[in-house]
């Protein structure tokens, strides 16, 4: 029977032999009547030195918002019931933001697509899989969180605080309000944000819509990406670039590690990455020599001016903004996405200082910005 037709007997069924699969051959798990729920069941795992109780919840259809809601209710009355119970959640496909959001509450989880997480302290076992990144069922078209126009988007529901409207988002992400709500309804099921039907986005998840972004990013795509030597040195680079005029609003602004150190510092930068209207013109400006390989210098120019948006001019150098710098880290290789990691650390901590209280303070501080240049 495909999965989409099973009721919960059959999904819990085919969970148990999907589980018996993963254990070792002298365990064996088995249906238990469930203390919570006389019609449902839990699981019993046997192993030669003992055994343990998995309380089992079964969807036929499992949405990040529906994981937060068993957290806040029927979980947490088990827990306050029965103590640190291990607790295993079965759907026929569990997405990957609920499943971030299990591992975050060490909870466990099975679909039958093959992602599965069990974690149990006693008999000690780990068990983790991958199965399917989509749902294979969905025929609900949905929006890409790629593309310039969607990083305006999650730049503004990042850099100020909510409440705000759908018109206002589209606003100041300079996008229109029809593909707005579509990549609204994406965040909304994938439970980076909040929002009741069609009114105001009352909560957002930013770090977490931070990594998402991230995820669907290719920094240093083909496109747009220009590499280079610095002749004397990334240090000195930084030198000259500080003694330019600033007469232009489009500044070479820095994004990356170089970025990210200078407010949460993990280890000596050696790439310097630059957003620029005129890669070519400033590495010729700069003296700076082509290189495919063993670059030290990254110029990327942007699709849209949502790269710049928010940058601080800063002893005659512009940086990123934070979350700019936070979503380049985390798109980016080698040890850049422990850096996103230290600079989200460091942006909870100080949220004050780089997040708009509104949706209309950044609407004020942009309303004097030029257009993006053809």
């Amino acid at each position: 029977m495909p999965a989409g037709q099973m009721g919960e007997r059959e999904l819990l069924d085919a969970a148990v032999d999907a589980l018996a699969r993963r254990l070792p051959a002298n365990w064996a798990v088995e249906k238990q009547a469930s203390a919570a729920d006389s019609d449902a069941a839990d699981l019993v795992i046997k192993a030669p030195g003992g055994q343990t109780l998995l309380l089992v919840e079964v969807k036929t259809d499992v949405s990040p918002r529906d994981v937060e809601a068993l957290m806040g209710g029927p979980w947490r009355r088990w827990r306050r019931q029965m103590g640190n119970q291990p607790i295993l959640l079965v759907a026929p496909y569990i997405g990957p933001r609920a499943r971030e959001l299990l591992v975050e509450e060490n909870l466990s989880y099975l679909d039958l697509t093959g992602n599965t997480r069990i974690s149990l302290d006693y008999p000690g076992i780990f068990i983790e899989t991958q199965g399917a990144s989509q749902n294979p069922r969905s025929t609900k078209p949905r929006a890409a969180i790629r593309g310039a126009k969607a990083g305006a988007v999650v730049r503004v529901l990042v850099d100020a605080a909510p409440p705000y409207t759908g018109a206002e988002i589209a606003r100041a992400a300079n996008v229109n309000e029809g593909y707005l709500s579509r990549i609204l309804d994406t965040l909304v099921d994938e439970g980076l944000i909040h929002r009741e039907r069609s009114g105001p986005v009352t909560q957002v998840d930013w770090p977490a819509l931070l990594r998402r972004r991230s995820q669907a990013l290719d920094l240093f795509r083909p496109t747009g990406t220009y590499r280079y030597v610095a002749r004397q040195g990334t240090s000195v680079l930084l030198e000259r670039l500080r003694g330019r005029s600033a007469y232009d609003r489009w500044l070479p602004t820095v994004t990356g590690s170089f970025a990210a150190a200078r407010l949460a510092p993990v280890a000596a930068p050696t790439l310097l990455v630059l957003y620029t209207m005129n890669p070519r013109e400033l590495a010729s400006e700069m003296d700076l020599l082509p290189a495919e390989a063993g670059a030290d210098t990254v110029l990327i120019r942007p699709d849209n001016n949502s790269a710049f948006g928010g940058a601080q001019r800063d002893g005659g150098i512009a940086w990123a903004a934070p979350s700019q710098i936070a979503i380049d880290c985390l798109g980016g290789s080698g040890r850049m996405p422990s850096e996103g990691e230290a600079l989200i650390a460091w942006m909870r901590e100080n949220e004050g200082r780089w997040r708009y209280q509104s949706i209309r303070e950044l609407l004020a501080d942009t309303s004097d910005d030029e257009e993006w240049p053809t």
